[in-house]
């Protein structure tokens, strides 16, 4: 399909090319709002810019039911609905502004990554990760808060409620665990760091995460174009359980890899009180917000077993003495801590 069918398939209908001064303008907030919300990536600031001054830009009238802003990898280029006005960002403009940043080709111009989405010969792998951490970026970039909603029979927090807030709060669950500055620079840069870290924290089961966020957003997109109510139901459902599922294995995946690592009861610590609060990360089905013996709960109490051997490893060459007084006032802590937070 050349460039003009692709364009008039999806509804996008170029009416000229956005002048110049208005690309130095949009360029200059978008690198703005980059640099000033993630400091790690300040260094990239000129290399940023200039690499958005030479994006082709252009005014488009939007006659289907799309984003007011697309970035096109087939050209290289940012579309935007003439309705919109580039003074002032959106989560939108810097969301496919992003993906124009993240494209990366071969020395034969073949497209071959964008950000952490692999465009394989058959395949295209980790569209649904990359989309979670593009829209966590652009909602970070816009100061949004986090805010506690209903969708499909399930209740979420999330700093993206209005797009992909089921993958914006995996990706923000993520970060919890293993930090934002790792997730960042892999979405820009193009390189295989953050899958690696990925793979080096969630072991075997990285590629069933990966591959939850691929079936996520592609599920997504088809609520988006069903009609049929009835169908569309049941779209909705498939995707609350997918969600829930995606994130259980997180949740538990991580903890379970975590644990034989620990080597000091500060980290035994730390990580206690990362399994305690991550329930302030979690969505919860509507159905079983009351519920005592849920999935949390259950795997909360087998971390705390392991959690308790770990110690006992950990400080068995101390002496009785020694691991008496730690170990034993170190779980009695624990204890008192999970106590604590279901009596709040």
């Amino acid at each position: 399909m050349n460039l003009q069918k692709k364009l008039a398939s999806i509804g996008i209908e170029p009416t000229q090319k956005i002048d110049n001064e208005t690309v130095r303008n949009l360029s200059y907030l978008v690198t703005e709002a980059l640099t000033k919300s993630f400091p790690n990536i300040y260094d990239e600031y000129n290399n940023i810019l200039i690499r958005l001054l030479n994006c082709n830009m252009y005014w488009a009238k939007i006659t289907k039911r799309i984003s007011k802003v697309n970035y096109i990898y087939e050209d290289n280029s940012i579309y935007f609905s003439e309705e919109l006005d580039l003074n002032e960002l959106n989560e939108q403009i810097i969301h496919e502004c992003i993906h124009y940043l993240q494209d990366y080709r071969n020395i034969k111009g073949k497209l071959e990554k964008i950000g952490l989405c692999n465009f394989e010969e058959f395949t295209i792998y980790g569209l649904g990760l990359n989309e979670a951490a593009v829209q966590y970026m652009s909602s970070k970039c816009m100061k949004n808060t986090s805010a506690t909603m209903e969708k499909y029979g399930v209740r979420i927090k999330t700093i993206s409620p209005n797009y992909y807030p089921f993958l914006t709060n995996l990706i923000e669950q993520i970060v919890y665990l293993i930090g934002e500055d790792i997730l960042v620079k892999g979405t820009l840069s193009g390189n295989d760091e953050f899958e690696e870290y990925l793979l080096n924290t969630f072991e075997s089961n990285t590629k069933k995460v990966i591959h939850r966020f691929d079936e996520m957003i592609e599920i997504n997109n088809s609520i988006n174009l069903e009609q049929d109510k009835e169908k569309n139901q049941i779209l909705q459902a498939g995707l609350a359980n997918l969600y829930i599922e995606t994130q259980n294995m997180i949740f538990y995946t991580f903890f379970e890899r975590i644990c034989p690592k620990l080597t000091t009861i500060q980290e035994v610590d730390y990580y206690t009180d990362k399994a305690i609060d991550y329930k302030n990360m979690m969505g919860i089905v509507m159905e079983e917000r009351f519920s005592v013996d849920g999935f949390y709960d259950v795997t909360l109490n087998e971390i705390k077993s392991k959690m308790n051997k770990r110690l006992y490893e950990i400080n068995k060459h101390r002496g009785k003495n020694t691991l008496s007084i730690i170990s034993g006032g170190r779980i009695m802590r624990f204890i008192n801590k999970i106590v604590s937070y279901f009596m709040a």
